[in-house]
């Protein structure tokens, strides 16, 4: 069980996958799996999809779009429910699914970007800020109880900005000691389990096309 969430509650995210690329730095983008759904967040920390598990899925569902619409819809068997516009920064982004809570960062965070998300549930999500000086600015620290270090300067024969390890999966990419071709690619991760894992995507839309 992943420990990110409210631990043996039906809150609590049971999988988390992120996707690195090749030739790319940060994360390009995470996959939580609750109980009755999944969620993707970008790289920018916004919902880039929901979807409901495929045991819980209708024969019709309609896609989701997180835009301004106030109140409440279904998407499959799901209750999803959204900031109106009395929630000033929040307004029509998603606020509940099936009674987990969403929310995220506003005006009164000075230091991180408006918008993006700062929690599900009782999972923290942070980001680096001016406060990181050896990280690149936005990028994601932690969600929940898994941090996330990258290459920095110090990390002199790495290209900076690159994830070096995610939780307890290392990760480990070409570098100066190889060839000009092979510098950024991913030479290997390791560390991965069933509740937590890192895996590699060759192209922007691969692990869209593999759900």
């Amino acid at each position: 069980m992943l420990c990110i969430g409210l631990t043996g509650k039906a809150q609590e995210a049971i999988r988390a996958n992120f996707i690195i690329e090749d030739y790319k730095k940060g994360i390009q983008e995470i996959e939580l799996t609750f109980s009755t759904f999944i969620i993707g967040i970008d790289p920018e920390g916004k919902i880039s999809f929901i979807e409901p598990l495929k045991r819980s899925r209708p024969n019709d569902w309609g896609d989701f779009e997180d835009n301004p619409v106030p109140g409440s819809k279904n998407l499959g068997n799901l209750k999803v429910t959204y900031y109106d516009r009395f929630d000033q920064d929040k307004t029509g982004k998603v606020k509940s699914i099936e009674g987990i809570s969403f929310d995220y960062y506003g005006s009164f965070d000075i230091h991180d970007k408006k918008g993006r998300l700062k929690s599900i549930g009782k999972m923290d999500i942070k980001y680096n800020n001016n406060f990181d000086i050896h990280d690149v600015n936005g990028t994601l620290k932690s969600i929940g109880n898994i941090d996330i270090k990258y290459n920095t300067t110090f990390d002199m024969h790495e290209t900076k900005g690159t994830v070096k390890s995610i939780g307890p999966v290392q990760i480990a990419w070409y570098n100066t000691f190889d060839n000009q071709q092979q510098r950024g690619k991913i030479k290997s991760i390791r560390g991965n389990t069933r509740a937590m894992y890192v895996t590699k995507a060759t192209t922007a839309n691969d692990w869209h096309n593999k759900r």
